[in-house]
């Protein structure tokens, strides 16, 4: 799991808590035009934060997401604690919207690299 990404949605909570609304209604078997709805929905949030924030999408999606000193089953605890603590569902975030939001993050830096 990347904790990056789940540490940036944190980090920009207003974003992160309009995505789980979008999210709690995605189903596997929803019709492609509506999957894609609300993958654009959340496209349309993540977007300018990551222009504000002049973040690289490509560094978003990199697995090395913490210091040496501490292990990662540390971080990912506390980053889990962090998003009980906004009563957000922690399967809703491994299932739903992380894989969503890496999605988006690496057809954004796929973009960049032509």
């Amino acid at each position: 799991m990347n904790i990056k990404v789940v540490k940036f949605l944190l980090a920009n909570q207003a974003a992160l808590l309009k995505i789980v609304e979008i999210a709690k209604g995605w189903r596997k078997d929803l019709p492609f035009a509506d999957q894609w709805a609300m993958v654009d929905s959340i496209a349309r949030l993540l977007i300018p934060i990551l222009e504000s924030q002049a973040l690289a999408p490509k560094a978003l999606c990199k697995y090395q997401l913490f210091d040496e000193d501490e292990s990662y089953e540390h971080h990912l605890l506390s980053t889990g604690a962090e998003v009980a603590a906004l009563g957000i569902d922690w399967k809703l975030m491994l299932d739903v919207i992380v894989p969503i939001v890496l999605s988006i993050l690496k057809a954004l830096a796929a973009g960049k690299e032509e």
